[in-house]
């Protein structure tokens, strides 16, 4: 025996193609799911996903699943994927760069400050009156002329 150690191939790349095809699964899935509940997309284009999912749900298929296992579901995968990528293809063009659009944003989008504790500044300045709880105490009642402070710049003839 050699003091060679056995070297392992390394699979991250494999990893990262199928995290890669999971999310572009997932992100065609959910933009497939917002386009069939947009009032804008016509009816007869969201009969597309319908007669998929009860393709995929039927007992009839075109590999039976008990004949050949895991070729029977892998052919109901194959038209589910189908089914989605074709509504996501017969939509409006507009409505689906709208959808991606509002989807990329919210990945990008910063987190929100909900996790935060709260602070005690104000990040937006206050609207309205402010109350400085540090002012002297101003008294209601009327003062004369002579009680009056003299303003530290001149009036240009106004009294």
């Amino acid at each position: 025996m050699s003091n060679d150690k056995m070297q392992y191939p390394e699979r991250a790349s494999d990893v990262n193609t199928l995290m890669g095809w999971l999310k572009d699964f997932f992100g065609q899935f959910r933009l497939a799911w917002e386009l069939l509940w947009d009032d804008r997309v016509p009816f007869v284009t969201k009969i597309v996903p319908i007669l998929t999912l009860l393709y995929v749900i039927s007992p009839v298929d075109l590999v039976p699943g008990m004949a050949v296992p895991g070729l029977g579901q892998l052919d109901d995968l194959a038209i589910f994927l189908i089914g989605m990528r074709l509504f996501v293809d017969v939509c409006p063009p507009a409505l689906v760069a709208e959808h991606q659009k509002k989807a990329q944003l919210e990945m990008t989008a910063a987190p929100s400050d909900e996790k935060q504790p709260p602070s005690s500044t104000w990040r937006i300045p206050p609207s309205g009156q402010i109350i400085d709880l540090e002012a002297e105490e101003v008294s209601d009642t009327a003062t004369t002329a002579e009680e009056k402070p003299t303003p530290p710049f001149p009036t240009c003839g106004k009294p």
